[in-house]
């Protein structure tokens, strides 16, 4: 039987308000750092990261990873192999790289703690229904 994703993961229409009412500039910086595992610059950053990193954490590619990855990577290394050494190394470093930006993508929270207020019971600040594992 095939996961499904409750729809209490996804974001709140006041959280899709505030990331689309942010300018394009900052919504860059933001993911850049939730990608890289780096704590935000403000309290309202963290809280839209941690949106964020809900929201990319319930689309499919981010479930499926481990099914994807390998896939791809074999593939991609196969392809590599006929061209250059070189190409197989930068294939290495993309692979590597996805499972840590999907690491840092689980850690948000953790990385922006001191920005993160205490919030209700059960609710993020970005607004997004968690549920503890």
């Amino acid at each position: 039987m095939a996961r499904t994703t409750p729809s209490s993961s996804l974001p709140t229409p006041a959280f899709a308000d505030r990331w689309n009412a942010t300018d394009k500039v900052r919504r860059k910086q933001i993911r850049r750092l939730v990608r890289n595992g780096q704590a935000q610059a403000s309290s309202a950053d963290a809280a839209l990261a941690v949106g964020f990193a809900t929201y990319q954490r319930a689309r499919p590619w981010y479930r499926f990873f481990w099914f994807w990855l390998p896939l791809v990577t074999v593939g991609a290394l196969f392809a590599a192999s006929l061209v250059h050494p070189i190409v197989v190394g930068m294939v290495l470093a993309a692979a590597g790289n996805a499972v840590f930006v999907r690491r840092n993508f689980r850690r948000v929270e953790v990385v922006n703690a001191d920005f993160v207020e205490a919030s209700p019971a059960g609710v993020s600040p970005a607004g997004v229904k968690t549920s503890p594992r």
